[in-house]
Protein backbone atom coordinates (compact mmCIF):
# COMPACT_ATOMS: atom_id res chain seq x y z
CA UNK A 1 0.00 0.00 0.00
CA UNK A 2 1.19 3.23 -0.69
CA UNK A 3 2.79 4.97 2.14
CA UNK A 4 4.78 8.24 2.17
CA UNK A 5 6.86 8.71 -0.87
CA UNK A 6 7.05 5.08 -1.12
CA UNK A 7 4.86 2.07 -0.60
CA UNK A 8 4.58 -0.74 2.37
CA UNK A 9 5.39 -4.31 1.36
CA UNK A 10 5.77 -7.90 2.66
CA UNK A 11 9.50 -8.31 3.57
CA UNK A 12 8.92 -11.71 5.23
CA UNK A 13 6.19 -13.78 6.70
CA UNK A 14 6.36 -11.51 9.90
CA UNK A 15 7.24 -8.02 8.95
CA UNK A 16 6.48 -5.73 6.74
CA UNK A 17 8.57 -2.78 5.34
CA UNK A 18 8.50 0.46 3.58
CA UNK A 19 10.19 0.46 0.27
CA UNK A 20 11.80 3.88 -1.77
CA UNK A 21 12.41 3.93 -5.41
CA UNK A 22 15.79 3.80 -5.99
CA UNK A 23 16.38 5.36 -9.48
CA UNK A 24 14.25 8.27 -11.46
CA UNK A 25 13.49 7.95 -15.17
CA UNK A 26 13.88 10.72 -17.33
CA UNK A 27 12.11 9.71 -20.25
CA UNK A 28 12.55 12.80 -22.23
CA UNK A 29 16.40 12.06 -21.85
CA UNK A 30 16.41 8.33 -21.59
CA UNK A 31 18.27 8.03 -18.71
CA UNK A 32 18.19 6.73 -15.35
CA UNK A 33 19.19 8.85 -11.90
CA UNK A 34 20.89 7.13 -8.61
CA UNK A 35 18.63 8.89 -6.33
CA UNK A 36 21.37 8.29 -3.32
CA UNK A 37 24.49 8.90 -5.27
CA UNK A 38 22.95 11.05 -7.62
CA UNK A 39 24.84 8.54 -10.60
CA UNK A 40 23.55 8.93 -13.99
CA UNK A 41 23.35 6.00 -16.54
CA UNK A 42 22.32 5.63 -20.06
CA UNK A 43 21.46 3.06 -22.52
CA UNK A 44 24.08 1.16 -23.95
CA UNK A 45 24.26 -2.22 -25.29
CA UNK A 46 21.39 -3.59 -23.62
CA UNK A 47 22.18 -1.98 -19.75
CA UNK A 48 21.93 1.27 -18.22
CA UNK A 49 26.01 2.40 -18.04
CA UNK A 50 27.16 5.25 -16.24
CA UNK A 51 30.26 7.36 -17.29
CA UNK A 52 32.52 5.03 -15.29
CA UNK A 53 31.42 1.90 -16.61
CA UNK A 54 28.99 0.65 -14.24
CA UNK A 55 26.30 -1.70 -15.42
CA UNK A 56 22.77 -1.99 -14.15
CA UNK A 57 20.87 -5.72 -13.88
CA UNK A 58 18.78 -6.39 -15.47
CA UNK A 59 19.24 -5.11 -18.28
CA UNK A 60 16.61 -4.75 -21.54
CA UNK A 61 16.41 -5.91 -24.69
CA UNK A 62 17.94 -4.88 -27.94
CA UNK A 63 17.82 -5.65 -31.62
CA UNK A 64 21.68 -6.10 -32.68
CA UNK A 65 21.17 -8.53 -35.91
CA UNK A 66 24.22 -9.76 -36.75
CA UNK A 67 26.79 -7.52 -34.54
CA UNK A 68 27.06 -10.87 -32.32
CA UNK A 69 28.75 -12.84 -35.55
CA UNK A 70 30.39 -10.12 -36.88
CA UNK A 71 32.70 -10.03 -33.42
CA UNK A 72 33.74 -12.84 -33.52
CA UNK A 73 35.56 -11.96 -36.40
CA UNK A 74 35.96 -8.81 -36.54
CA UNK A 75 37.49 -7.75 -32.86
CA UNK A 76 40.51 -8.66 -32.38
CA UNK A 77 40.83 -9.15 -28.89
CA UNK A 78 37.65 -11.52 -29.55
CA UNK A 79 39.05 -13.14 -32.32
CA UNK A 80 42.62 -13.97 -30.80
CA UNK A 81 41.35 -16.09 -28.02
CA UNK A 82 38.15 -17.34 -29.94
CA UNK A 83 40.36 -19.17 -33.38
CA UNK A 84 42.69 -20.21 -30.20
CA UNK A 85 39.96 -22.32 -28.80
CA UNK A 86 38.60 -23.42 -31.91
CA UNK A 87 41.49 -24.63 -32.99
CA UNK A 88 42.07 -26.43 -29.59
CA UNK A 89 38.75 -27.86 -29.77
CA UNK A 90 39.35 -29.95 -33.18
CA UNK A 91 42.35 -30.97 -31.86
CA UNK A 92 40.86 -32.21 -28.76
CA UNK A 93 38.40 -34.03 -30.45
CA UNK A 94 40.44 -35.68 -32.84
CA UNK A 95 42.85 -36.84 -30.20
CA UNK A 96 40.00 -38.18 -27.78
CA UNK A 97 38.70 -40.51 -30.85
CA UNK A 98 42.17 -41.74 -32.34
CA UNK A 99 43.96 -42.62 -28.87
CA UNK A 100 40.76 -44.10 -27.66
CA UNK A 101 40.11 -46.09 -30.81
CA UNK A 102 43.53 -47.27 -30.81
CA UNK A 103 44.02 -48.16 -27.78
CA UNK A 104 40.18 -49.82 -26.99
CA UNK A 105 41.23 -51.88 -30.82
CA UNK A 106 44.86 -52.81 -29.68
CA UNK A 107 43.09 -54.35 -26.70
CA UNK A 108 39.90 -55.91 -28.51
CA UNK A 109 42.18 -57.45 -31.06
CA UNK A 110 44.39 -59.01 -27.83
CA UNK A 111 40.92 -60.37 -25.91
CA UNK A 112 39.51 -61.78 -28.72
CA UNK A 113 42.57 -64.40 -29.26
CA UNK A 114 40.47 -67.55 -28.28
CA UNK A 115 44.06 -69.06 -26.83
CA UNK A 116 44.58 -66.12 -24.34
CA UNK A 117 44.11 -67.56 -21.13
CA UNK A 118 41.80 -65.69 -18.18
CA UNK A 119 40.57 -63.29 -20.83
CA UNK A 120 37.46 -63.13 -19.54
CA UNK A 121 39.19 -62.06 -16.32
CA UNK A 122 41.01 -59.41 -18.28
CA UNK A 123 37.65 -57.75 -19.88
CA UNK A 124 35.87 -57.15 -16.71
CA UNK A 125 38.52 -55.44 -15.05
CA UNK A 126 39.50 -53.27 -18.00
CA UNK A 127 35.80 -51.95 -18.48
CA UNK A 128 36.12 -51.12 -14.38
CA UNK A 129 36.64 -47.66 -15.91
CA UNK A 130 33.67 -47.80 -18.00
CA UNK A 131 31.85 -48.86 -15.37
CA UNK A 132 33.11 -45.97 -12.37
CA UNK A 133 30.56 -42.09 -12.90
CA UNK A 134 33.11 -39.99 -15.36
CA UNK A 135 31.87 -37.56 -12.62
CA UNK A 136 33.29 -38.96 -10.11
CA UNK A 137 36.55 -40.37 -12.25
CA UNK A 138 37.23 -36.95 -13.10
CA UNK A 139 37.02 -35.48 -9.40
CA UNK A 140 39.80 -38.29 -8.46
CA UNK A 141 41.97 -37.54 -11.40
CA UNK A 142 41.69 -33.81 -10.64
CA UNK A 143 43.31 -34.45 -6.99
CA UNK A 144 45.74 -37.06 -8.01
CA UNK A 145 46.93 -34.98 -10.76
CA UNK A 146 47.48 -32.13 -7.68
CA UNK A 147 50.49 -30.36 -8.32
CA UNK A 148 51.77 -30.03 -4.75
CA UNK A 149 49.73 -32.64 -3.47
CA UNK A 150 48.54 -34.90 -6.44
CA UNK A 151 49.94 -38.66 -5.96
CA UNK A 152 51.11 -39.03 -9.58
CA UNK A 153 53.92 -35.45 -8.92
CA UNK A 154 55.00 -37.21 -5.68
CA UNK A 155 55.58 -40.55 -7.43
CA UNK A 156 57.72 -38.46 -10.15
CA UNK A 157 59.16 -36.22 -8.00
CA UNK A 158 60.34 -39.78 -5.44
CA UNK A 159 61.40 -41.39 -8.89
CA UNK A 160 62.57 -39.33 -11.39
CA UNK A 161 62.60 -35.47 -9.12
CA UNK A 162 60.38 -34.12 -11.58
CA UNK A 163 57.11 -32.31 -10.88
CA UNK A 164 54.92 -31.29 -13.75
CA UNK A 165 52.57 -28.25 -13.21
CA UNK A 166 49.61 -30.17 -14.84
CA UNK A 167 47.12 -27.49 -14.39
CA UNK A 168 49.68 -24.23 -14.17
CA UNK A 169 50.97 -24.79 -17.75
CA UNK A 170 48.52 -24.85 -20.72
CA UNK A 171 50.91 -27.92 -22.58
CA UNK A 172 50.53 -30.17 -19.60
CA UNK A 173 46.89 -29.47 -19.06
CA UNK A 174 46.13 -30.55 -22.12
CA UNK A 175 48.36 -34.01 -22.32
CA UNK A 176 46.18 -34.29 -18.71
CA UNK A 177 42.66 -33.80 -20.34
CA UNK A 178 43.79 -36.50 -23.10
CA UNK A 179 45.38 -38.83 -20.89
CA UNK A 180 42.32 -38.51 -18.33
CA UNK A 181 39.83 -38.74 -21.37
CA UNK A 182 41.79 -42.14 -22.59
CA UNK A 183 41.27 -43.15 -19.11
CA UNK A 184 37.09 -43.21 -19.20
CA UNK A 185 37.38 -43.54 -23.24
CA UNK A 186 38.92 -46.67 -23.87
CA UNK A 187 36.99 -49.24 -22.29
CA UNK A 188 33.80 -48.07 -24.81
CA UNK A 189 35.75 -48.66 -27.99
CA UNK A 190 37.25 -51.99 -26.83
CA UNK A 191 33.60 -53.21 -26.46
CA UNK A 192 32.43 -52.07 -29.74
CA UNK A 193 35.64 -52.99 -31.79
CA UNK A 194 35.35 -56.97 -29.57
CA UNK A 195 32.04 -56.57 -31.40
CA UNK A 196 32.87 -55.26 -34.44
CA UNK A 197 35.99 -58.04 -34.45
CA UNK A 198 33.99 -61.62 -34.11
CA UNK A 199 31.37 -60.37 -36.85
CA UNK A 200 34.04 -60.60 -38.73
CA UNK A 201 34.23 -63.98 -40.60
CA UNK A 202 37.12 -66.15 -39.73
CA UNK A 203 37.48 -67.98 -43.64
CA UNK A 204 38.58 -64.51 -44.64
CA UNK A 205 41.64 -64.96 -42.41
CA UNK A 206 42.20 -68.48 -43.53
CA UNK A 207 42.48 -67.70 -47.00
CA UNK A 208 44.72 -64.91 -46.48
CA UNK A 209 47.14 -67.28 -43.93
CA UNK A 210 46.91 -69.95 -47.12
CA UNK A 211 47.57 -67.32 -49.19
CA UNK A 212 50.98 -66.31 -47.57
CA UNK A 213 49.61 -63.31 -45.69
CA UNK A 214 51.26 -61.79 -42.40
CA UNK A 215 49.73 -60.38 -39.50
CA UNK A 216 49.78 -56.91 -40.84
CA UNK A 217 48.81 -57.62 -44.31
CA UNK A 218 45.81 -59.64 -42.52
CA UNK A 219 45.11 -56.41 -40.00
CA UNK A 220 45.72 -53.98 -42.91
CA UNK A 221 43.44 -55.34 -45.87
CA UNK A 222 40.99 -57.74 -44.10
CA UNK A 223 40.84 -56.58 -40.06
CA UNK A 224 40.54 -52.50 -39.88
CA UNK A 225 38.56 -52.05 -43.77
CA UNK A 226 35.91 -54.50 -41.96
CA UNK A 227 35.97 -52.91 -38.56
CA UNK A 228 35.72 -49.66 -39.99
CA UNK A 229 32.36 -50.16 -41.67
CA UNK A 230 30.50 -50.85 -38.34
CA UNK A 231 32.74 -48.52 -36.38
CA UNK A 232 32.92 -45.63 -38.40
CA UNK A 233 29.00 -44.17 -37.46
CA UNK A 234 30.11 -44.91 -34.03
CA UNK A 235 33.49 -43.05 -34.67
CA UNK A 236 31.72 -39.88 -36.08
CA UNK A 237 29.22 -39.60 -33.03
CA UNK A 238 32.16 -40.14 -31.21
CA UNK A 239 34.01 -37.15 -32.46
CA UNK A 240 30.63 -35.17 -31.83
CA UNK A 241 30.17 -35.94 -28.29
CA UNK A 242 33.61 -34.64 -27.71
CA UNK A 243 33.83 -31.57 -29.48
CA UNK A 244 31.17 -30.60 -27.30
CA UNK A 245 32.46 -32.87 -24.13
CA UNK A 246 31.95 -30.12 -21.33
CA UNK A 247 32.31 -31.94 -18.22
CA UNK A 248 36.16 -33.60 -18.98
CA UNK A 249 37.18 -30.44 -19.65
CA UNK A 250 35.08 -28.31 -16.80
CA UNK A 251 35.30 -30.44 -14.06
CA UNK A 252 39.24 -31.30 -14.48
CA UNK A 253 40.90 -28.41 -15.73
CA UNK A 254 38.44 -25.65 -15.85
CA UNK A 255 39.28 -24.49 -19.06
CA UNK A 256 42.76 -23.11 -17.89
CA UNK A 257 45.39 -21.95 -17.57
CA UNK A 258 43.89 -18.37 -18.41
CA UNK A 259 44.61 -16.85 -22.28
CA UNK A 260 46.43 -13.33 -21.28
CA UNK A 261 45.35 -10.66 -22.98
CA UNK A 262 41.82 -11.86 -23.85
CA UNK A 263 38.56 -9.69 -23.56
CA UNK A 264 36.63 -13.02 -23.28
CA UNK A 265 36.90 -15.42 -20.21
CA UNK A 266 38.99 -17.74 -22.73
CA UNK A 267 41.34 -20.70 -21.43
CA UNK A 268 44.58 -22.32 -22.99
CA UNK A 269 42.14 -25.41 -22.49
CA UNK A 270 38.82 -24.16 -23.34
CA UNK A 271 36.80 -25.82 -25.91
CA UNK A 272 34.19 -23.93 -27.63
CA UNK A 273 31.06 -25.22 -25.24
CA UNK A 274 33.11 -24.67 -21.94
CA UNK A 275 33.94 -21.06 -23.97
CA UNK A 276 30.49 -20.29 -24.03
CA UNK A 277 29.38 -21.57 -20.80
CA UNK A 278 31.98 -18.93 -19.65
CA UNK A 279 30.60 -16.19 -22.09
CA UNK A 280 27.20 -16.55 -20.77
CA UNK A 281 27.30 -17.00 -16.92
CA UNK A 282 31.21 -15.71 -15.67
CA UNK A 283 31.59 -12.84 -18.11
CA UNK A 284 29.94 -9.39 -17.44
CA UNK A 285 27.49 -11.36 -14.75
CA UNK A 286 26.02 -12.54 -17.14
CA UNK A 287 25.21 -10.21 -20.62
CA UNK A 288 26.88 -12.09 -22.98
CA UNK A 289 24.03 -14.09 -23.75
CA UNK A 290 23.83 -13.28 -27.34
CA UNK A 291 27.81 -13.91 -28.30
CA UNK A 292 27.44 -17.23 -26.17
CA UNK A 293 24.27 -17.38 -28.61
CA UNK A 294 25.81 -16.53 -31.67
CA UNK A 295 28.78 -19.23 -31.02
CA UNK A 296 26.69 -21.83 -30.22
CA UNK A 297 24.64 -21.80 -33.69
CA UNK A 298 28.29 -21.66 -35.12
CA UNK A 299 29.14 -25.17 -32.99
CA UNK A 300 25.82 -26.37 -34.94
CA UNK A 301 26.67 -25.66 -38.20
CA UNK A 302 30.41 -27.12 -37.87
CA UNK A 303 29.22 -30.43 -36.41
CA UNK A 304 26.51 -30.55 -38.80
CA UNK A 305 29.03 -29.81 -41.24
CA UNK A 306 31.66 -32.43 -40.26
CA UNK A 307 28.71 -35.04 -39.55
CA UNK A 308 27.14 -34.80 -43.05
CA UNK A 309 30.80 -35.12 -44.49
CA UNK A 310 31.93 -37.79 -42.61
CA UNK A 311 28.62 -40.06 -43.40
CA UNK A 312 29.30 -39.37 -47.11
CA UNK A 313 33.16 -40.84 -46.21
CA UNK A 314 31.13 -43.96 -44.53
CA UNK A 315 28.93 -45.23 -47.71
CA UNK A 316 32.39 -45.62 -49.29
CA UNK A 317 33.38 -47.72 -46.53
CA UNK A 318 30.18 -49.69 -46.89
CA UNK A 319 30.91 -50.03 -50.93
CA UNK A 320 34.18 -51.33 -49.73
CA UNK A 321 32.81 -53.54 -47.46
CA UNK A 322 30.33 -55.24 -49.90
CA UNK A 323 33.63 -55.43 -52.38
CA UNK A 324 34.91 -57.48 -49.26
Amino acid sequence: MPYGEGVVRLASLREFKVYKPRYLYHPEEDTLTDLLTGEVYVPKDGTFTSADGETLDPGFRVDVGLANFFRIFTNRQITGPFFRVFRWTFLWAFLSVATTFCLGLALAILLNNPYLKFRYLYRTLIIIPYAVPGFISLLVWRGLLNTNFGLVNNILETLFSVKIPWFQDAFWAKVALVLVNLWLGYPYMMIVCLGALQSIPSELFEAAYVDGASRWQQFKKITLPLLLVSTAPLLIGSFAFNFNNFNVIYLLTEGGPPLPGAQTPAGATDILISYVYKLAFASGRGQEYGFAAAVSILIFLIIGTISAFNFRFTKRLEKLGEGL
